[in-house]
């Protein structure tokens, strides 16, 4: 005998089923019920609402990471089959199953041959480099940079509480060499570089027993209301005639997809534990290079528990080096005068100096474990397929201070949008590779931004254009 809820009980339960749904919608970043809440209204020609992944059909993040000193391209660049595990590779933390959950091999294009043009063309190059990776623009430029360019002017970070985040380690200066993240008029934007800070900025205070108590209350609710909904479901469907089916096995998948929506949710929207500055009581300056691994993983963990959340889509995070923090026993002290410059790179005629390049290889391969560390967090939240990771330096060759070919990567799942798992090699027979100026209005594109120009120069070549290798 079928006994049927109470009216009340039903309305109860469908309030519960909803809150579930919407619940899932923001914290897991999707569109619940095809909800447009924090996107533009405008859609490319026959394509999907702007600021929304290709891929899935939810809102598309943007994190750029800025990584130091160059790279030894020798140890850099994949070797045939987009081998990046040989020995002493640089790019080996992005397949590296056992420390990351899964191989990014798959999730990552590498870009060889991007030349800073813009900066190169009025000598912003060197340490200086920073001010052109998001901008591409020299230091005359006065536009903002991709991402504030993209979050505040074109309004597609408006539907988040942070409209976008911009993090630092151990440098929250003004100034060019330490900022990647620009405000209309050429503006150096300032960085959080507290792992408190952030905590208190993007989730206040830290969470007493009793708010985590009711947190988990209203998360059992949901989760048991999905769960009475997929039992009914079931019940009718062996019932239900054979052309009606179809619709509750539809009905079966959208649960199975809300249910993985709120479990990722519940893994990566709680917030997260407070950042004890006893772990770090220096922030800035030489006295915090000892806890530069701890603020650094504090940092990623916090900017990714954040566009996990859909706190905001767009963020910025500027990597610091290993000077001083004693963490490789290979190392010198300074990384910056005793290893970046004293690369020697092999080249026509000139064999280089392997012992330089292993040097320089510790310091590459530590930013990429925090990037490798940042897709982890990503991918355990499902929000990877949907976001953009743009990785750059300032240099290619760092002892001639050379702001051509510098190392770039794209990583995620960029929302459908560029073919990854590959390398690409863009340099030239000259030397000269391309401007980085097409990454950024490849980037914009893929927003839905119908930009074909980013950038300040002179020399309107520079800037104009998409970088057409992305797609394949």
């Amino acid at each position: 005998m079928n006994r049927r809820r109470p009216e009340h009980l039903q309305r109860l339960g469908r309030r519960h089923f909803l809150a579930a749904l919407g619940a899932a919608g923001v914290l897991a970043g999707s569109r619940a019920w095809g909800d447009d809440v924090g996107l533009p209204t405008g859609r490319a020609a026959g394509g999907p609402p702007a600021g929304t992944s290709r891929a899935t059909g939810r809102p598309l993040r943007l994190v750029a990471v800025y990584t130091p000193h160059g790279r030894a391209h020798e140890l850099w660049k994949p070797r045939d089959g987009f081998d990046i595990r040989f020995d002493s590779a640089i790019l080996r933390p992005f397949d590296d199953a056992g420390a990351y959950g899964r191989s990014f091999r798959d999730r990552l294009l590498v870009l060889d041959g991007i030349d800073l043009s813009a900066g190169i063309a009025v000598g912003t190059t060197g340490h200086d480099g920073p001010r052109v990776i998001l901008t591409g623009s020299g230091a005359d430029g006065k536009n903002a940079s991709i991402d504030q360019h993209l979050a505040f002017e074109m309004g597609l970070g408006a539907g988040t509480p942070q409209t976008s985040l911009v993090l630092g380690i151990g440098n929250d200066e003004p100034e060019p060499k330490a900022c990647i993240s620009y405000g209309p008029g050429g503006v150096p934007l300032p960085k959080w570089i507290d792992p408190a800070q952030t905590f208190a900025e993007l989730f206040g205070e830290p969470l007493s027993g009793a708010r985590r108590e009711q947190i988990e209350i209203e998360r059992r609710k949901g989760k048991s209301v999905l769960d009475v909904l997929t039992g009914d479901i079931r019940r009718l469907a062996s019932r239900a005639p054979p052309s009606e089916r179809m619709k509750m096995e539809q009905h079966q998948s959208a649960l199975r997809d809300i249910e993985k929506r709120l479990a990722g949710a519940e893994r990566s929207c709680i917030p997260p534990v407070h950042a004890d500055r006893a772990r770090f009581p220096h922030v800035r300056g030489f006295e915090s290079a000892r806890y530069l691994d701890a603020i650094t993983d504090l940092q990623v963990d916090l900017l990714a528990r954040a566009v996990a959340c859909d706190l905001t889509r767009f963020a910025t995070i500027f990597l610091g080096d290993l000077s001083h923090t004693h963490m490789f026993p290979e190392l010198p002290d300074d990384v910056h005068s005793d290893v970046s410059h004293r690369y020697d790179a092999a080249s026509e005629g000139h064999p280089g100096a392997p012992a330089s390049w292993q040097l320089l290889s510790i310091q590459n391969t530590y930013a990429y474990s925090k990037v490798a560390r940042l897709l982890a967090h990503l991918e355990e939240a499902q929000v990877l397929d949907d976001t953009i990771v743009y990785v750059s330096g300032d240099m290619g060759d760092p002892a001639r201070h050379s702001s051509r070919s510098v190392p770039t990567l794209l990583a995620g799942g960029c929302g459908g949008h560029f073919k990854m798992g590959r390398y690409v090699d863009l340099r030239g027979s000259s030397g000269d590779g391309v401007p980085n100026n097409r990454v950024l209005v490849s980037i914009a594109q893929a927003f839905g931004v119908e930009l074909q120009r980013f950038g300040h120069s002179a020399d309107a070549r520079l800037l104009t254009g998409r970088l057409d290798v992305l797609y394949g």
